[in-house]
């Protein structure tokens, strides 16, 4: 089993992450290509930060979106929740039912501990330290070279 984000998730947080780098308003196009996400998808994403106030953005020639206020204001978590929704332990582990609804299951509460855990460690990090700690302003993994030698940068 895996904890992850759904792919609206990942490419919200990447967005986000985008427009803290740049610092400035930057066309929906710009964004999806440079931080690889797909256009329509990314629309979606962007009415969502706005609609939540992470992100504003302005239609037309000059238009864009940008960041609504800095990035050492905006948590981890927040981006995450924003898109994804508060998170909860719903599914049981131990049976195909929800929950916590009547009697939860032996597994329950230490899952939400290291949940709580992992959502209190988000809420700490902000846009700008991830910034902070990716000095060189790669957002993303160099594409992986399969069955290919690598050339060297020198």
């Amino acid at each position: 089993m895996r904890l992850e984000l759904s792919s609206e998730g990942r490419y919200a947080l990447r967005a986000l992450l985008y427009l803290a780098w740049t610092g400035e308003r930057t066309p929906a196009q710009r964004i999806s290509t440079e931080a690889q996400i797909p256009r329509r998808l990314l629309a979606r994403i962007l009415a969502t930060l706005s609609h939540e106030g992470l992100v504003e953005s302005e239609q037309g020639r000059n238009g864009g979106s940008k960041l609504a206020r800095p990035a050492g204001r905006i948590t981890l978590r927040e981006a995450v929740e924003v898109v994804e929704g508060p998170f909860g332990v719903t599914n049981c582990i131990m049976a195909d039912r929800i929950c916590g609804v009547g009697s939860p299951c032996a597994l329950h509460e230490a899952w939400e501990e290291g949940q709580q855990a992992i959502l209190d460690y988000l809420a700490t990090q902000t846009l700008e330290d991830f910034l902070s700690q990716n000095p060189s302003g790669q957002l993303l993994p160099e594409p992986r070279m399969v069955g290919k030698a690598r050339r060297s940068r020198t």
